[in-house]
């Protein structure tokens, strides 16, 4: 007899449920997938070496319209989220729950169309802009320090990560987009990837410790990288939320990903299993269901 499942796992109609002990279940879906319910968390790969790894969408998002009309970055920084508006060329202080601090830092003698914000381990931020082709430094109360050139490289910068040891500047143009690789102090690193094959319009980039994550403005979507820049087909659309992501970053365990046309900041997390709904969304928590065929 077909059932629903429901709770924590995929609400598609499965074949069978079998009772393994108390806290295991093996089901089968009807299209023949077999999934392992065991207690399964956000991070228990090794527990489970089978398990699929999804970037889901919480549901959980704020508005930035109140500060902006055009969104261009995002950043995690000391238990805040920072926002960098495109036309006026400010980022805005928010709490993580989306409530403005009434903190912000001007950017606009840096360059008047700066695109791509990211943190730098608390201690300050960076940005870079398409009208000087330059990677901004500033303190993390927002003062303006240093900066390099990007000139030689691209004209189209559109968002930055740091990795802990090394800036990466992705840009994107409609027709291609790349990735670079610069140390601190601007010195470009000859490591040059090419993405355009997952979006010919990338918007944003960050690195979460063991991957690079690249928004795409083409087909709404964030894409999945190795820091050696190969694409691991691992792709979320985002166009339920936004129909123009342009920056993400990591922080809190968590992806936050502000759109431009929504005036919106989304959060995302990484959940292992069953995304429980078509659009990503994880709307019954935890999805601790581990593919085992």
């Amino acid at each position: 007899m077909a059932i629903s499942l429901g709770g924590g796992g995929s609400a598609s109609v499965i074949n069978e449920k079998i009772n393994i002990n108390s806290a295991e279940n093996l089901i089968t879906l009807a299209d023949g997938r077999v999934y392992l319910k065991g207690g399964v968390t956000s991070t228990d790969t090794s527990t489970y070496p089978d398990a699929t790894q999804n970037m889901a969408y919480t549901g959980t998002n704020f508005s930035t319209a109140g500060q902006m009309s055009a969104e261009s970055g995002v950043a995690y920084a000391s238990g805040h989220l920072w926002v960098l508006g495109k036309y006026n060329n400010t980022v805005y202080k928010y709490t993580t729950a989306g409530s403005y601090t009434g903190t912000s830092f001007s950017v606009a003698a840096q360059d008047s169309d700066m695109f791509g914000l990211t943190d730098r381990d608390g201690l300050e931020f960076l940005a870079c802009g398409t009208q000087n082709n330059r990677v901004s430094r500033y303190t993390s109360s927002g003062s303006f320090n240093t900066s390099f050139s990007i000139a030689a490289q691209t004209t189209t910068c559109k968002g930055l990560a740091w990795d802990g040891s090394f800036v990466w500047v992705v840009s994107g143009n409609g027709s291609a987009s790349t990735i670079h690789k610069y140390n601190l102090s601007g010195t470009y690193q000859n490591v040059v990837y090419n993405i355009t094959a997952q979006d010919n319009n990338a918007q944003g980039i960050t690195w979460d410790g063991s991957f690079f994550w690249v928004c795409g403005r083409q087909n709404n979507s964030v894409y999945q990288f190795t820091a050696a820049g190969v694409y691991t087909g691992k792709t979320l659309s985002v166009s339920s939320q936004g129909t123009r992501p342009v920056g993400i970053n990591f922080g809190a365990s968590a992806y936050w990903v502000v759109d431009e046309t929504a005036n919106k900041v989304f959060k995302y997390l990484n959940q292992i299993g069953v995304v429980s709904t078509s659009s990503g969304a994880a709307t019954t928590g935890e999805q601790n269901y581990v593919r085992i065929k």
